[in-house]
């Protein structure tokens, strides 16, 4: 695999997750999953995103300013702070059910 490829491939696999993750919590707020399925999601979206994040950086930094390269970076910077909190507030209504 080309190794300049898996920061969009990441990026993709990220939105995935995020989307999955919306559409599998109700508007009441319930999750309509398990929530150790939800949490192992937003962890491997998270692990994914960093992986990302860290091959493409090690490319802008080697190879030099590329824009292409850059908005996949960004895209995976941003997913994997929003799946981490969304995984966090997972733990906080984990612990909130009684």
């Amino acid at each position: 695999m080309n190794r300049a490829a898996f920061p969009i491939i990441a990026l993709f696999i990220g939105i995935f997750i995020k989307v999955a993750m919306a559409t599998a919590i109700s508007a009441e707020g319930e999750p309509m999953m398990p929530l150790l399925t939800l949490l192992l999601m937003a962890e491997f979206g998270v692990i994914v995103s960093l992986v990302g994040l860290y091959i493409g950086g090690k490319l802008l930094f080697t190879n030099g300013f590329d824009i292409k390269l850059l908005l996949p970076i960004l895209g995976c910077a941003a997913l994997a702070v929003m799946l981490g909190i969304e995984g966090l507030e997972l733990w906080d209504y984990i612990n909130s059910v009684e």
